[in-house]
């Protein structure tokens, strides 16, 4: 099977010297991000013209998202990174003792460790086995009860690269008091994310929305959180910094940006805003397409080689992520980027991820350079 790039190559720095199965780490740099740096410099120069434009760039920014979250831009709050999104929200829920925070050990960390420092506060964390590397909705409502708060879930997992099913999720979530937080960090940019099926969704900024780093996104659905109120505040966060009571009282944003506290990365809103250019012209359902029969042809090859995939096979139960069991990831991830060939090993599996700009060529290179990888470092990739 021959599958082109659906972006090409030529796009990206660097990808002519190496193999890029990478971008559920980071995504390469791509020519026009270059570009929109240098924009962002030239109208640094202009002071407070510059200030203007970044603004506008602010706002396009705000305006591709939403349309990539199937929201509104007033629902966009950009952040410092994801981590900073999840924390932002958890506090704002002003948890108490007796109150519980479901999740499942497919999560990443940035999920797992604020919820655990609300264990201080007497919040119960009720932590949802995978069941072989998998974890369903049906998983996760069945730990929620009448003072369960908050979901929180990956739509794909960093781990095993399985895709959950949100959407029925929420539809049972809604007849509840529980909230929803949905991390998107593996699967905006990549496949669809439909805000109106979460209350919260966060992204980072550098994996498939192909941006750089430093800049979370907090998309929140007002449907049942309009009156959601932050546990912090900043200059950015309010309607008017000199009004003449400043010293005794604010008035936050009636929108996401009251969860905003000072100056963005405008470095990566710039860069963020081109990506989000590019995937929205090239349309995000062939995006998912494209990636869909990457990802297909990759576990067929992986399991014709008799390597054990953790991914599901069904192409609406997985996205651009597919891991396999490796017991010594690190290592043999290291020997293969010794060959050129960036995949992400650890927790004994390797993780290749495939992209828009990914091929079968690439596949077919890492299945061929894969034996020799686990022999080299004394590994074992086993079935």
């Amino acid at each position: 099977m021959k599958l082109s790039p659906l972006i090409p190559k030529s796009a990206f720095h660097g990808l002519e010297r190496v193999t890029w199965l990478y971008s559920g780490a980071e995504t390469p740099p791509l020519q026009g991000a270059a570009q929109a740096l240098e924009a962002y410099i030239r109208n640094r120069e202009l002071g407070p013209d510059g200030r203007a434009k970044n603004a506008e760039i602010e706002q396009s920014l705000r305006k591709r998202l939403a349309q990539l979250l199937n929201g509104r831009a007033q629902d966009i709050a950009l952040v410092s990174n994801a981590s900073e999104a999840i924390t932002l929200f958890l506090q704002s829920l002003r948890l108490q003792a007796g109150d519980n925070i479901v999740l499942h050990t497919l999560e990443f960390p940035s999920g797992m460790l604020p919820v655990l420092l609300l264990q201080e506060l007497g919040v119960e964390l009720r932590l949802v086995p995978h069941r072989d590397w998998q974890v369903s909705g049906d998983d996760l409502f069945a730990r929620v009860d009448a003072r369960t708060r908050l979901v929180l879930t990956s739509h794909v997992s960093f781990v095993s690269g399985v895709r959950l099913d949100y959407r029925s999720l929420y539809a049972r979530l809604r007849e509840t008091q529980t909230l929803l937080l949905l991390d998107a960090t593996q699967s905006l940019g990549a496949v669809p994310v439909d805000l109106q099926a979460a209350d919260a969704v966060v992204c980072s900024s550098y994996k498939w929305l192909m941006s750089l780093h430093g800049l979370g996104v907090l998309a929140l659905n007002p449907a049942r959180l309009r009156d959601l109120r932050p546990a912090s505040a900043g200059w950015r966060s309010v309607q008017e910094l000199f009004h003449a009571d400043r010293f005794a009282t604010f008035e936050y944003h009636d929108d996401a940006r009251r969860f905003e506290l000072g100056f963005p990365n405008y470095p990566a809103i710039y860069t963020m805003n081109f990506s989000a250019e590019l995937l929205l012209g090239i349309g995000i359902d062939r995006v998912e397409a494209q990636i869909e029969r990457l990802a297909g042809y990759l576990i067929a090859r992986l399991s014709e080689a008799g390597y054990e995939v953790m991914t599901p096979r069904e192409p609406e139960r997985r996205a651009g992520n597919v891991s396999f069991v490796c017991e010594q990831g690190e290592l043999v991830a290291a020997r293969l980027q010794g060959t050129g060939i960036y995949v992400w090993g650890g927790d004994g599996r390797l993780r290749a991820s495939v992209h828009a700009f990914n091929d079968s060529d690439d596949i077919d290179r890492l299945i061929a350079a894969l034996p020799a990888a686990a022999a080299a470092e004394g590994g074992s990739v086993h079935a």
